[in-house]
């Protein structure tokens, strides 16, 4: 938009104008001077006091700067109508300043003299004043939009300072009051009704109550109102000064609003006047009529409309600008207007500036569709009237302003506030499509838009559009005749007539000026396009539409390679070129015309690398070849000077367009180590049909996994032209890669070489059928087909990856030549498994057993028998699996250790669970056995026993063979068992409280000293092998006693049975007796016993042979009370007497306190007793009693249960017996056996 003037096309925002700042850098305004009459009658508002300067007003003067928007992005909102929302054009100025007058003067004495009456002045820009810029028929000037935006402000805004000097302020005070009153006269002296504000800068050190007094005097002088005057405190903050400002920006919207309001009404009021008012003076002879009354009515919607713009009523603005818009392009206005008349460009000016302040109204609203919708009806309007009144369409003049006219919707776009181009939709990635194409509004149903170019694109678009309209335009400048360039001062009167008629020059240089003589300077069409170009880019790049990217950088080179900048056209084409979308989508014409461009520039700047790459692309026959070409990929540097260094080039065939196409596929998907592994390699020739052959120095294909490097070098042998088949299929002998010197490491990957004739004429193919033996098994994948040229002045290497390129056929030979079939079906053609040789050598576990048994030493014998045809070396190794943590340990039966070479590949590091040794030499049909012994089987698990045998065969010893078998281990506990812990009577007496029996004297050891108890532990023990056990002894360990106590540990006691063997399910009851006793005789802590039984055993199975196992079951901790007192009831039969027992009841006091106890013995209905039915029993501290009850028995033969009650009186707690030997107890109490025969 630059071609038009800024006060046209300028947002209008309301002016405020700031007086009395010192250091003010926007006071010059360039268009000032070209306002008419402005200096000789414009009104001087002028004051003599010095301008403000200081820390607190610099704060001041950029707050006010802060909030100048003339310039800065447009803001487009629904609510844009309301005054809060409006911003506003902050000038700065000095003391003086200078107001444009509102009429012109009086005519000249000679015009007033003819004319009749007094004449009627009018503005100085008027079409009725005569020297006007648009007298007597102009339409509009941009003067009249520079006289409200940039010279009439809607409020003014004087700073003064305000003394803090108590001796001083009257005087100061009455000097305010008169430069206020002065300037306030000198504004209405001029007519408009700005607002007048003042405000006061306080100095330092200012009474606050006293300054409040000082200013109502003030006010009251100048017939100020407070909202025009206000004070600027010393102390106020930078961020507190801006506050202040905003304050007061926001206090004057209503004032700005109605102050174009009031200009609105008055514009509104003479167009509806319906007259043309009278001209100060009527034209002279021989001029143009005046203005005609739509032409009037032009001038007038278009006031409305930047008057409504400056209130920000938008909506309003766009009406009155588009009834402009349809007065100007009816019958009346440009009809009226003759072609070759200045005037008619003045018209075209007028239609451009409505036309884009219309479009901007729209986006300010998004109404984007609509706004492209008037910017196409523009265009035709426009082209309609150029085509009737004027030059027509076939000139540069045409295709500038269309270019024009792109560039400038693309420059409202950017202007404008718009949902789909936000900069931070352009940031993320997910929705960065949306922001190509802005949506429709809202409102508007979807199939009103009937074209896509209706809808609003970025900015890009309308430039790329731009450059077009200047291509053409620079098109059309060329073919301007060479007595059309000379200037106009130059020509004859008849070539000066030829011009104008033929040549549109609106907004555009003249002929001579746009395709000068090439010895003279004109318009610089080539940068212009690249520049429109680059924009158009930027925009197209930041939405990732490469596409487009690269054909605009296309573009954009050639223009650089015309004004012969070659690197500017090298580095915009060359970051592209790797990365081309047009190679793998397949637009060849596109990408042939680049591929030309991008090797000129390489020759030009001598970039061999650049050469080699272009050159192997251009052999490609997709591409459309040159028929005075030399397709000779081994001379393609010929054509550039040789460098310091030989050039290497790899390229990728997944990134490039190739000449050449490689494929290698197994012929089987299963191959096994050491036999016979077929594969083919197929080479074949895209190249350009008359090219030259290409001569291939080496093909290497790399595998990953076990297969080694394969080479092919080229024979010397190679075949004439006129001999060479369209297909050959050749069979490659390979050999072992020797070159010790340029090894550099020990791997065993060796490659393989072989010689083939590698050289390959268009539209052949060449076959190499590959024979490989593989030494090692697992996956063998095509990693790399490599084609290598090795020239004397380049290295080049093509390397293909990309397995979706293999072709899946295999060719053979054939009667009528060689043929091809379809194979892989299924199947990965570029992948063969590698299965390990079968082994030969058998591995067994003899004397493996079912189960095994838990703290079992196990001898597990593993036997191996070669029965290969050659010795073998053999390896072994041995792995337990099982639960993680496992305390199970492997070794082997002769403790030998691993004598595996630390450098081969099967040396396995000795562990808990993994272990290995070497067996040596092993020959066919012998046998070898070693023994691995499990230990510490101490958890019930199962486990899985890999036995893994790696050997060698001596005719073959690099090709490793293994074997592997797994055997399942199952340890299960062999015994459960329950138990009971009971009470026995103590046969010992209980140390005597009264009497001390120990020595007085320090022994040498501890000797236990206290009370000491008997108990009996029950065992019950339960066989869960699946074979009987002969078990050796049982005994009970004792592993920890707590409480200050020593314990004895008796014997097994067999309850039941008396054999030794336990079959699988029988029961094992057996007892042994606790004698627990407390060191101290003071100690009552209750003592706790950790014991376990250990379970002597072994196979019966197993015979003489059998080791014997210990199993160790663990038991549940034993509670002894030593503080508490009990009763234990013991019984004796008697030897005379059936049915007579003798009940006796042991009371215990181990405590400190005497006790009393009631004994209350129960009759019963089985038994009579002989004792005390009740009694009383007083226990000192540390005692036992014994009470005698004599049982007979109603019926001997059977359980009877006598029940004593016996309660402790003190604490009033019924205490309970205690059985002991032969005796049982259920809830009720304890039950005594009964013998019938009394014995």
């Amino acid at each position: 938009m630059d071609a038009y003037p800024d006060d046209y096309i300028a947002h209008n925002l309301p002016l405020i104008l700031v007086s009395g700042l010192a250091n003010n850098d926007k006071d010059d305004d360039p268009h000032q001077s070209e306002y008419p009459l402005l200096d000789q009658s414009g009104t001087l508002v002028e004051s003599d006091l010095p301008l403000l300067d200081g820390p607190l007003v610099n704060d001041l003067r950029d707050a006010f700067l802060d909030y100048d928007a003339y310039g800065a992005r447009w803001r487009a909102s629904a609510d844009t109508g309301r005054s809060n929302s409006i911003a506003s054009r902050v000038k700065l100025t000095g003391r003086t300043y200078r107001l444009p007058p509102r009429k012109a003067g009086f005519p000249s004495d000679a015009d007033l003299s003819a004319s009749s009456g007094i004449p009627v002045v009018h503005s100085p820009i008027s079409p009725l004043t005569p020297g006007s810029p648009t007298f007597p028929d102009g339409l509009i000037t941009p003067l009249w939009v520079h006289k409200h935006q940039g010279l009439i402000p809607a409020a003014v805004i004087n700073a003064l300072s305000i003394t803090s000097d108590p001796s001083m302020s009257t005087l100061r005070d009455n000097q305010l009051k008169i430069e206020i009153r002065g300037l306030k006269e000198s504004w209405a002296a001029s007519g408009y009704k700005s607002r007048f504000i003042v405000i006061l800068v306080a100095d330092d050190d200012i009474n606050s109550q006293e300054l409040d007094e000082r200013l109502s005097n003030i006010r009251r002088a100048t017939n100020l109102d407070p909202r025009s005057l206000h004070v600027l405190y010393p102390d106020l903050s930078t961020v507190e000064v801006k506050d202040f400002v905003r304050s007061l920006l926001s206090s004057l919207q209503p004032s700005l609003v109605d102050y174009y309001r009031d200009l609105s009404k008055h514009a509104r009021r003479k167009r509806n006047r319906g007259t043309i008012p009278p001209p100060t003076a009527p034209p002279t002879s021989g001029t143009s009529q005046t203005l005609s009354f739509q032409g009037w009515n032009v001038r007038y919607e278009f006031k409305l409309g930047v008057f409504a713009e400056f209130r920000q009523e938008m909506e309003a603005a766009q009406r009155n600008f588009e009834a402009a818009y349809e007065i100007l392009f009816g019958q009346e206005v440009f009809e009226s207007i003759a072609a070759w008349h200045p005037r008619f460009n003045e018209a075209r000016l007028l239609g451009d500036i409505l036309a884009i302040r219309i479009i901007r109204c729209l986006l300010w609203t998004t109404q984007t569709t609509a706004a492209v919708r008037f910017w196409l009806s523009h265009r035709a309007n426009t082209e309609d009237i150029v085509h009737r009144k004027g030059k027509g369409t076939k000139n540069y003049g045409w295709k500038a302003w269309d270019s024009r006219w792109s560039t400038v919707m693309s420059q409202l776009i950017s202007r404008a506030d718009l949902p789909a181009f936000q900069p931070d939709l352009l940031q993320d990635p997910t929705r960065i499509h949306e922001s190509i194409i802005h949506p429709p509004e809202k409102g508007l149903l979807r199939n009103e838009v009937s074209t896509p170019w209706e809808l609003l694109h970025h900015q890009g678009y309308w430039l790329d559009r731009s450059a077009k309209h200047l291509i053409q335009r620079h098109a059309l400048a060329e073919t301007i005749p060479e007595e059309h360039r000379n200037s106009t001062n130059q020509s004859p009167a008849s070539q000066v007539v030829a011009k104008l008629q033929f040549y549109d020059v609106y907004l555009v240089p003249e002929p001579h000026v746009e395709a000068p003589h090439s010895t003279n300077s004109g318009v610089d069409h080539f940068s212009s396009i690249i520049d429109t170009l680059k924009a158009s880019v930027e925009h197209f790049a930041v939405r990732g539409q490469i596409r487009k990217v690269e054909s605009l950088s296309l573009e954009i080179a050639k223009f650089h390679i015309k004004k012969g900048e070659w690197a500017n056209a090298y580095e915009t084409l060359k970051p592209l070129w790797p990365t081309l979308t047009w190679r793998k989508s397949g637009w060849w014409d596109l990408m042939s015309e680049f591929t030309w461009t991008l090797r000129k520039c390489a020759v030009e700047l001598n970039d061999s690398e650049a050469l080699v790459w272009i050159h192997w692309e251009l052999l490609s026959k997709v591409l459309q070849p040159l028929s005075d070409w030399n397709y000779d990929f081994n001379h393609c540097l010929d054509a550039v000077a040789a460098g310091d260094s030989k050039p290497t080039v790899v390229l990728n065939a997944e990134d490039v367009l190739s000449c050449l196409s490689a494929s290698l596929v197994f012929e089987k998907s299963e191959g096994n180590v050491g036999e016979p592994l077929q594969a083919q390699l197929t080479v074949v020739s895209l190249a350009q049909p008359d090219s030259a052959p290409i001569r291939l120095s080496e093909v290497r294909l790399d595998f990953d996994g076990t297969l080694r490097p394969i080479k092919l070098q080229a024979d010397d042998v190679a075949d004439q032209e006129g001999d060479a088949p369209q297909c050959r299929i050749s069979n490659i002998t390979l050999r072992d890669e020797a070159d010790p010197v340029d090894s550099t490491s020990s791997s065993s990957l060796t490659s393989m070489v072989g010689t083939a004739d590698l050289t390959l004429r268009p539209s052949h193919t060449r076959v190499y059928n590959l024979t490989a033996v593989p030494r090692e098994a697992g996956e063998a994948n095509i990693a790399s087909v490599t084609l290598a040229i090795e020239e004397e002045k380049f290295s080049f290497s093509y390397v293909t990856t990309n397995r979706q390129q293999r072709m899946p056929f295999w060719w053979m030979n054939s009667s009528q030549g060689p043929r091809k079939k379809r194979i892989g079906k299924g199947r990965d053609i570029s992948a063969c498994q590698i299965r390990p040789k079968p082994p030969k050598i058998h591995i067994s576990t003899p004397n493996l057993e079912k189960h095994y048994y838990t703290n079992e030493r196990v001898a597990l014998p593993v036997a191996m028998k070669n029965n290969e045809d050659d010795v073998a070396e053999v390896t072994i190794q041995v792995r337990l699996f099982g639960q993680p943590g496992s305390s199970v340990e492997l070794s082997w039966s002769d403790n030998a250790d691993s004598n595996i070479d630390s450098a081969s590949d099967t040396a396995v590091e000795n562990t808990a669970h993994s272990i290995s040794r070497r067996i040596g030499s092993l020959t066919p049909t012998s046998t070898s056995e070693v023994q691995v012994i499990l230990s510490n089987t101490v958890d019930a698990s199962k486990y899985e026993l890999e036995i893994s045998v790696q050997y060698t065969l001596s005719s073959d010893p690099q090709t490793p063979i293994s074997k592997s078998v797994s055997v399942d281990l199952e340890f299960v506990r062999p015994f459960e068992a329950n138990y009971e812990f009971l009470p026995r009577l103590h046969s010992q007496p209980w140390p005597n409280l009264f009497n001390f029996g120990g020595d007085l004297t320090t022994p040498d050891t501890t000797k236990p000293e206290g009370i000491q108890q008997k108990w009996a532990v029950n065992s019950k023990l339960v066989s869960f092998a699946s074979e009987p056990l002969d078990i050796e002894k049982i005994s009970l360990v004792l592993i920890d006693i707590h409480g200050g106590a020593v314990c004895e540990l008796g014997t097994e006691t067999l309850v039941m049975p008396q054999s030794t063997q336990i079959l699988p399910g029988d029961l094992r009851e057996s007892e042994f007796l606790v004698n627990a006793q407390k060191m101290d005789l003071d100690d009552r802590q209750s003592v706790t016993l950790d014991v376990s039984l250990d379970v002597h055993w072994k196979r019966v199975s197993s015979g003489s042979n059998a080791t014997t196992t210990v199993s160790s079951l663990a038991m549940p901790r034993f509670l002894i009370p030593m503080g508490e007192p009990r009763i234990l009831a013991s019984s004796v039969s008697s030897e005379q007497l059936p049915g007579l027992v003798h009940l006796d009841y042991t009371l215990e006091n181990p405590s400190i306190h005497s006790l009393t106890f009631n004994l209350t013995m129960e009759a019963s209905e089985h038994f009579a007793f002989s004792g005390a039915k009740t009694r009383v029993l007083q226990m000192v501290p540390l005692s036992r009693h014994t009470v005698r009850y004599t049982l007979f028995a109603f019926k001997p033969g059977m359980w009877i249960q006598p029940h004593l009650l016996v309660i402790d009186t003190y604490f009033n707690k019924t205490l309970r017996v205690l059985p002991t030997e032969g005796m049982q107890s259920d809830r009720k109490g304890i039950l005594v056996w009964v013998d019938a025969d009394g014995s």
